[in-house]
C-alpha cells in the first residue's frame, strides 16, 4: 500500500480518466466516493475527445480538460500545458506507462496510480496492484486509486450525465421511427467484429421479445453499423433503426425508456447499466467477472459460454480458429435460447 497523502482543503485535483467509454463509466462510482469524502476539492478531469461526452455534467467535475496527443512530442506539449494549470494532485486512474510519465512531467507534486507497467517509479505514490486485485471488477480497481487519500468505494453506483435536451432528442428520434409502446434497445456491434454475437441471432432475440411481450426492438448504434443492422432487421423486420440518429448522449437517452436493453460486451452496455436500464450482456471472448454491469444482480444478466478458453487475450486468430461466420467459439456457444431465458428473468421483475 502507497503512503497516505493528507490533501489540503480546496486543492485543484487532476483526474486523468481511462480512453474508453465503458472504463470511463467504470470510473463513475470512484468519483462519487471522492466527491462525497472530499467535497472541497476542485476535480477537473483529462480525457481523450472521443469521451468528453460521457465527462462533461458529471456531478463535481468542474472543468474538463482534452488529451489531444499520445506521442512523446504530444504527451511533453500537453504536460506544459497541465503545469501551467497548477495542480496539486493527480490521480492516475488507467494503468499504462505513458499516463503516469505525463503527470510527472507536468510536475504535478501528488500522483497516485496503480504501480502497474513499471511505472512505480514515476509516482509519488504508487498504489500496489495485486494478483488478487487483478481478477477484481474493473470498477474497484480503478477505486483503489483513491486508496492513497482514505477513500474506499461503498455503495456508489454508475453515473452517465443526461440533460434536457438529450431526452428530447430521444424523444424524437423514437417518434420519427414510430415507437410510441415499450420497447427493447439492441446495442449488437462491437469493437471488434468477433467480439459481437451473430446479428442474425439477436433479431431472433427480438423476434421472440415482440411475440411473447410486446416489445418493439429498437436498433441504437453509429452508421457504421448499418451492415449488421440490415441482418438484424432481415429476421426482425418490424425494428426501428436508429443508428446514427442521435448523439451518443441522445442514444443513452433512448436506452434509459427502454424496457430492457440487449447488447454485447461494450461501451453502451455501461452506458445501459448506469441510466438505470435492465440489461442482458452478452459476453464471449472478455471478463465478465471483471467488466460486466456494475450492477446489483437483480438488475442484469450476463450470458457466457464460459470455455476453458475464456477470457483470452482476443488475438484473434492466433489461438482459436473463427466458425463459417466468422465468430469464436464462446460466442458460437451462446445461444438464442439461453438469451430469451435471461431477457425473460430481467422481464419478469
Amino acid at each position: 500500500m502507497s503512503v497516505a497523502v493528507d490533501l489540503p482543503r480546496g486543492e485543484k485535483v487532476l483526474l486523468r480518466l481511462p480512453n474508453w467509454l465503458g472504463d470511463v463509466i467504470l470510473c463513475t462510482p470512484a468519483l462519487a466516493a471522492l466527491r462525497g469524502a472530499r467535497p472541497d476539492l476542485e476535480l477537473h478531469a483529462l480525457v481523450k475527445p472521443q469521451v468528453r461526452f460521457a465527462v462533461e455534467g458529471l456531478p463535481g467535475i468542474r472543468g474538463v480538460l482534452s488529451l489531444d496527443g499520445t506521442d512523446l512530442a504530444g504527451t511533453i506539449v500537453q504536460a506544459r500545458g497541465l503545469r501551467r494549470e497548477g495542480f496539486a494532485a493527480a490521480l492516475v486512474f488507467p494503468k499504462g506507462f505513458r499516463e503516469a510519465a505525463l503527470v510527472r512531467l507536468a510536475g504535478i507534486p501528488v500522483r497516485a496510480g496503480l504501480d502497474t507497467d513499471r511505472r512505480a517509479f514515476l509516482l509519488s505514490h504508487a498504489v500496489r496492484f495485486t494478483e488478487a486485485d487483478w481478477h477484481e471488477h474493473h470498477a474497484r480497481q480503478f477505486a483503489k486509486v483513491l486508496s492513497p487519500i482514505g477513500i474506499e468505494l461503498k455503495d456508489e453506483g454508475l453515473a452517465f450525465p443526461l440533460a434536457a435536451e438529450d431526452h428530447d432528442q430521444a424523444e424524437e428520434a423514437l417518434a420519427r421511427a414510430g415507437v410510441t409502446s415499450p420497447f427493447a434497445v439492441f446495442h449488437i456491434a462491437a469493437s471488434k467484429a468477433p467480439r459481437a454475437w451473430h446479428a442474425r441471432r439477436f433479431g431472433a432475440v427480438g423476434q421472440e421479445l415482440e411475440a411473447r411481450f410486446g416489445l418493439r426492438s429498437v436498433l441504437v448504434g453509429a452508421p457504421a453499423d448499418a451492415e449488421v443492422h440490415r441482418e438484424f432487421l432481415e429476421v426482425c423486420p418490424g425494428a426501428a433503426d436508429l443508428a446514427g440518429q442521435t448523439s451518443l448522449r441522445g442514444m443513452g437517452a433512448v436506452i434509459a425508456k427502454a424496457s430492457l436493453f440487449v447488447g454485447n460486451d461494450s461501451g453502451p452496455m455501461h452506458v445501459a447499466a448506469a441510466v438505470g436500464a435492465r440489461v442482458v450482456a452478452l459476453f464471449g471472448p472478455g471478463a465478465p467477472h471483471k467488466t460486466a454491469p456494475y450492477l446489483p444482480h437483480d438488475r442484469y444478466r450476463v450470458v457466457y459460454a464460459d470455455l476453458p478458453c475464456s477470457p483470452c487475450r482476443q488475438a484473434f486468430w492466433q489461438e482459436c480458429s473463427p466458425s463459417p461466420e466468422g465468430k469464436p467459439p464462446c460466442l458460437e456457444g451462446v445461444s438464442v435460447g439461453a438469451v430469451l431465458r435471461a431477457c425473460e428473468e430481467m422481464l419478469n421483475r
